[in-house]
């Protein structure tokens, strides 16, 4: 790298648990995105309320194994920040647990969020942070794809 010009910057991400276990279980976009992170092409962020959220789910509501479990949250812990979250937030009001995404994404000052739930899709945006289907950051950064 040369020293005049600026190192490229980039993008500062909070997946929702739903993109973990969509990459967990199945090829396609959510994939993609997590090989984006382990590439080091996107800057990842996660709290120990998403952690816990993500092993509650992958154990009892798809029956993951424990050595499984742990070697999906072992890869996760290499690439992701993680960022304790202090302040709690009542912002997802139908479904309040959505609530612990906006929490990192306040704290880790990142400025996406990438999501398949449909409440925090509806609110397209947390205070200036876009929340996005991972379809879309495919269309926003086709050159990783």
């Amino acid at each position: 790298m040369s020293s005049g010009s600026p190192a490229k910057e980039n993008l500062k991400i909070v997946f929702d648990t739903n993109i973990y276990i969509s990459a967990f279980l199945k090829s396609g976009f959510s994939r993609e995105i997590f090989q984006l992170a382990l590439s080091g092409k996107i800057d990842l962020f996660i709290s120990p309320d998403i952690i816990s959220e993500l092993q509650k789910k992958l154990k009892n509501k798809f029956k993951i194994q424990d050595y499984d479990l742990q070697l999906f949250l072992s890869s996760i812990s290499q690439v992701a920040k993680n960022v304790h979250t202090p302040q709690k937030l009542s912002v997802v009001k139908k479904d309040p647990a959505d609530n612990i995404i906006l929490e990192c994404v306040h704290e880790s000052k990142a400025n996406l969020i990438i999501s398949l739930d449909r409440h925090l899709l509806s609110l397209k945006r947390y205070q200036k942070i876009g929340i996005i289907h991972p379809k879309t950051l495919v269309w926003l950064i086709p050159d990783e794809f």
